[in-house]
């Protein structure tokens, strides 16, 4: 959530990293996630990388840029790999928000020459909705194109590939869907999932000026032209004054308990649990129950550009 200011963000984060704690970070809940210490360590870890990014120059990426497609798209899409030769059969792959798309955050760099010094690989996929695309888009799509490219993946290594996610900002609600919604063959091979800045979009409406009422207007907007099933009809107002947007996607990110409406602090545990129940082994194994195993590490952040 690039528009958010710092403290304003840190505010919003706290109050649902209270809840998250509560319901979304339990074993009984959400299954067999991350032990507090591991959490601590991870966050640590992942604290430090960023900082040692943020102190020091980071050498330029490389990597092979190759496309994916699945046969009822009409054209493909992108990834960029990195390195461009290794003979990993891990893969990291990086989910960015909103506007993102490659080096979606300063610590990517560094994310990506810590995976290969442990056998990992780091692979920036670009979406349909990377960039000014996401208006027009929607979770389950980010969802479908990121399936497709583990299957890509996959297919390539002949069936020996192991997948984590790390999702930034709104890349955290794709890989929350992907994980719901993937078929179970390719969520088996996701062993890992990285949360990082993980926001209310809108809660995050909440901390923004809208003297004029615009926000308002354009949510009845959207409503009224979902009621009259013209989701997909973009509305008078482009979102953040330079992306046009979808009734559907506007309600997604804005209205209450839409797909996007994954993190906001003021729903019940249940409501969380409903949510978020899948993001650990037992939640897996309720649909794939030859789930090998899946961590997750909630990872809470507060700068501007949302680095741990």
């Amino acid at each position: 959530f690039f528009h958010c200011r710092q403290e304003e963000a840190a505010a919003c984060m706290y109050a649902t990293r209270e809840r998250l704690l509560a319901v979304g970070v339990t074993a009984a809940m959400v299954g067999a996630l991350l032990s507090r210490r591991r959490v601590a360590q991870g966050l640590l870890a992942l604290s430090r990388l960023a900082s040692s990014a943020a102190a020091s120059p980071t050498a330029p990426l490389s990597g092979c840029l190759y496309r994916y497609k699945h046969p009822s798209w009409p054209a493909p899409l992108q990834a960029f790999e990195s390195p461009a030769a290794h003979a990993h059969r891990k893969y990291c792959v990086y989910i960015g928000g909103l506007t993102d798309g490659l080096l979606a955050c300063s610590y990517v760099e560094a994310l990506g020459a810590a995976l290969d010094e442990r056998g990992w690989s780091l692979v920036q996929p670009v979406l349909s909705s990377s960039y000014a695309g996401f208006g027009c888009s929607s979770l389950q799509r980010d969802a479908d194109e990121l399936a497709q490219l583990l299957r890509h993946i996959a297919d390539r290594e002949e069936g020996d590939a192991e997948f984590a996610l790390v999702g930034h900002s709104t890349g955290c609600q794709d890989a929350v869907t992907l994980l719901r919604t993937a078929p179970p063959e390719l969520r088996c091979r996701v062993r890992a999932a990285v949360l990082q800045a993980p926001v209310s979009d809108r809660e995050s409406q909440t901390v923004e000026q809208d003297s004029d009422g615009s926000r308002g207007r354009l949510l009845a907007e959207a409503e009224a032209k979902l009621a009259a099933g013209e989701g997909e009809a973009l509305l008078s107002q482009k979102y953040y004054g330079f992306v046009p947007i979808s009734a559907s996607r506007f309600a997604s990110l804005v209205g209450r308990d839409g797909p996007d409406d994954l993190f906001s602090s003021d729903f019940t545990d249940e409501r969380l649990a409903a949510k978020l129940g899948h993001m650990g082994l037992a939640g897996q194994r309720a649909t794939a129950p030859s789930h090998p195993g899946l961590r997750t590490l909630f990872c809470f952040s507060g700068g501007y550009d949302y680095n741990a």
